[in-house]
């Protein structure tokens, strides 16, 4: 019988309404209550017109996108011995590049904090990745070491990642259900040998183990789905509690007063005129004034600002650098725990890679930590062109904080410096 981890049961939905709300599809209105009970026709129509008419304002999509150019605002470093450069250009055999692949984890960590990678081997290495959702089950050893790893690779279709019983690694393939599998491959090194181990390894928003690590998003997430259930309550009432007119006629009953007065119905606005006899009243039925709605929802805006949804900050304010960085220090220190975490991932990828391809050498890769502009403004240079003079820093110190904050480029020594200031004159 087909059976699922545990975890991979637990952290599913909640996964799957993490991508629902990136997506920002209709299908975000499953996730909202509607506003009535009544399972009549007419009740799922007002439930459905309900939903329509909230507005959605996809926090999530754009939270995901600014950390992840955040991580990707400066190219990552790759040092690949002779004879794996390919894999930069088409990391995954079908025309991805490495970049693109570090990407598409850093972002699938930023939203559900788990993604899989996995060294693969056909014409030549390659690195495949799976999404959480795609990876059902998992086994380890007293160690932790993997033992198996489940991928769902299409309908109805399977590859289960083994260590077989002579402790070494092997590739099943399943369709249909099928309790037995019809193929197994056994992938060998380039000098014939088998791996003993399962070249797959499980990123994550805390540390690269098989157990799940925490989502990211899910805050956002759920903020969000309080804000557009606010919205859809603020633009139902404005359908429903629409101004409407009221007569009084005391002198005339009401079919007296139709037959007579507006025989032919009655307009209302646009410079329209009901008639009104003698003794009689007119006003308008409306509903106060109420902000309720809309205070909520700029509430959850405020907590959204908090748990690093920047694009809803207004525009009018304004923030010295520091002020930002404090203010998304926690979700910093998650995104560059993932990022190393991807960075990690990657650089066992690549080893696994070499090792399919029988190539030696040093095998490196960095993704940016930097991610904020942190180019130093007139003033600040100004302060440091003081602290020089005052004898607090020396040159070199100078240079040093002017090439980590971008104003001077790293490749420039500070022998080249020297030189181009002998033939242009003094400067800093």
């Amino acid at each position: 019988m087909k059976q699922n981890h545990p975890e991979y049961n637990l952290h599913l939905p909640y996964w799957r309404q993490i991508r629902v709300f990136k997506k920002g599809l209709n299908d975000v209105q499953e996730y909202v209550q509607g506003v009535t009970k009544d399972t009549s026709p007419n009740g799922i129509l007002r439930n459905k017109e309900y939903k329509a008419r909230g507005i959605y304002t996809n926090f999530t999509s754009v939270t995901v996108e600014a950390l992840n150019g955040a991580v990707f605002r400066k190219p990552m470093n790759v040092e690949v011995p002779s004879g794996l450069e390919f894999i930069i250009d088409n990391a995954d055999g079908a025309g991805k590049t490495l970049e693109h692949v570090a990407k598409n984890t850093v972002s699938n960590l930023i939203e559900v904090g788990r993604h899989g990678l996995f060294a693969d081997y056909g014409t030549q290495a390659k690195i495949t990745t799976y999404i959480a959702e795609n990876i059902r089950d998992w086994e380890t050893d007293e160690s932790g070491i993997l033992q198996k790893v489940i991928l769902i690779t299409g309908y109805k279709k399977e590859k289960h990642l083994v260590i077989d019983s002579d402790g070494l690694y092997a590739v099943e393939f399943y369709k249909d259900d099928e309790t037995d599998p019809y193929e197994i491959v056994t992938p060998t090194k380039s000098d014939g040998s088998r791996f003993d181990f399962i070249p797959f390894v499980f990123c994550g928003s805390v540390d690269n183990s098989p157990d799940v690590d925490n989502m990211p998003m899910w805050s956002i997430v759920n903020v969000s789905r309080g804000h557009y259930q606010d919205s859809c309550d603020l633009q139902d009432v404005g359908k429903y509690m629409v101004p409407t007119p009221w007569v009084n006629v005391p002198k005339m009953n009401p079919k007296q007063f139709v037959d007579e007065m507006v025989p032919n119905g009655y307009e209302f606005g646009n410079g329209a005129v009901i008639p009104i006899p003698e003794g009689g009243s007119a006003g308008l039925i409306q509903a106060s004034a109420n902000n309720m709605h809309s205070e909520m929802m700029k509430e959850k805006e405020n907590q959204l600002i908090m748990l690093g949804a920047r694009i809803i900050e207004s525009k009018s304010t304004q923030q010295t650098a520091t002020e930002a960085k404090l203010k998304f220090s926690a979700q910093n220190s998650t995104l560059d725990n993932l990022v190393g975490n991807a960075q990690q991932g990657l650089q066992f990828m690549l080893k696994c890679c070499a090792e399919f391809e029988g190539v030696q050498g040093d095998i490196n890769i960095e993704l940016n930590r930097d991610y904020f502009d942190s180019t130093l403004s007139a003033q600040d240079i100004s302060a440091e062109v003081m602290l020089l003079d005052r004898g607090v820093k020396a040159m070199s110190d100078v240079r040093d904080t002017l090439r980590k904050t971008g104003n001077i480029d790293m490749e420039r020594t500070d022998e080249m410096i020297d030189n181009d200031v002998q033939l242009n004159g003094n400067g800093l």
